[in-house]
């Protein structure tokens, strides 16, 4: 059951350090052990172009051990669904937001068309020719 946004963005406020100098990314994965361990992959050139950036990796609470202890991490944070929407979490006229960034990364493997028309429409690649 999906939560106002109220709530769920009174318990994403509570885990952000706003004592911090530093600006702040918001990385979310919420689901697939998979997908949380291959979104790693992306943090290091994150940290580089943006090296006053703090960044916040949210998912879900099991897939927090994947995320332990990787230095490019500030905060590992708990997914909320309200993390899909990028002007909730950057800010959108009068409201500030949490974050300077914020990407919702599965939106182009679980929630746009990878598995348009019951998969019927997949194409081979050849990537020896």
């Amino acid at each position: 059951m999906i939560q106002k946004p109220e709530i769920q963005l009174s318990r994403i406020k509570k885990e952000i350090d706003f004592f911090r100098p530093n600006k702040r990314i918001l990385v979310s994965v919420p689901k697939s052990a998979g997908d949380v361990f291959l979104s790693t992959s992306l943090l290091e050139s994150l940290q580089e172009n943006h090296p006053d950036f703090d960044i916040y990796f949210a998912c879900e609470p099991q897939y927090k051990q994947i995320l332990h202890k990787n230095p490019f991490i500030y905060k590992t944070i708990n997914y909320e669904p309200i993390m899909q929407n990028w002007a909730d979490m950057e800010g959108n006229g009068l409201w500030y937001g949490f974050f300077d960034i914020s990407l919702f990364l599965p939106i182009f493997t679980q929630k746009l068309g990878g598995f348009t028309h019951n998969y019927l429409d997949n194409i081979a690649f050849n990537l020896r020719k």
